[in-house]
């Protein structure tokens, strides 16, 4: 009798999300409440290291949402461009600091209530800005394209 091999585990990891903004708006989010967002780019820095790893909560980001659970959840905006790292360490506080470094601004309090960063979510005028700070966080960690579908 042949024995089943037991599926491959699924890719943990962190995860940045890349949105955009065509024009500035406020949005109120849970216990933030209303945030203005300028017109331009904003990347989210986030990790999956529980069930499902990075396909469930990525999946979720991208979902529509009945019931907001995470600040992310407030923002019903496509993805311009997902980039994950499946290190086997969290670099979601690393990356969030050297993103705050080369960010035009920060989000105060955006996705760290678990935490003490200043923020997760980052704020660059041009795409041009966020290449060259992904350029800088790339040249020190693996970070590669991915989908979930």
């Amino acid at each position: 009798m042949k024995k089943n091999k037991a599926p491959s585990p699924v890719p943990k990891g962190t995860y940045l999300i890349v949105m955009s903004f065509d024009r500035g708006r406020t949005i109120p989010v849970g216990r933030l409440g209303p945030v203005h967002f300028k017109k331009g780019h904003y990347v989210y820095v986030g990790s999956a290291f529980g069930p499902g790893g990075l396909k469930a909560r990525l999946n979720h980001h991208l979902s529509p949402k009945t019931k907001q659970h995470w600040h992310m959840d407030y923002l019903d905006l496509p993805a311009r461009q997902i980039r994950v790292s499946d290190h086997e360490t969290k670099l979601e506080h690393e990356w969030a600091q050297k993103l705050s470094q080369s960010a035009g601004e920060i989000v105060p309090g955006f996705g760290c209530s678990d935490c003490s960063c200043p923020s997760h979510l980052f704020y660059f005028k041009t795409l041009k800005a966020w290449k060259t700070a992904l350029t800088r966080l790339s040249a020190e960690y693996q970070i590669s394209c991915w989908t979930t579908r």
